[in-house]
């Protein structure tokens, strides 16, 4: 998969959420890849944006891992 960096964006359909508390561990997950500045998730919409550290280089699959980590499935 892609490596993204410079502070973009990054979209990724989260399928499995049905609560608040799904959008929390989702979170978390995503929280916790290095270079992951701010996460927004959305169970009723099924949905995740990750934001980039400026600099940082995040691999897309360390993403759609960490999500997997959580129990849920992702793509981006």
């Amino acid at each position: 998969m892609a490596l993204f960096g410079k502070g973009k964006q990054i979209e990724l359909t989260v399928r499995g959420m049905s609560c608040g508390h799904c959008e929390m561990r989702v979170s978390k997950a995503l929280s916790a890849v290095e270079g992951v500045k701010k996460v927004e998730v959305s169970y009723k919409t099924g949905r995740a944006v990750v934001t980039l550290e400026p600099k940082a280089e995040v691999d897309v699959a360390a993403l759609v891992a960490a999500v997997a980590a959580a129990g849920y499935e992702a793509e981006a």
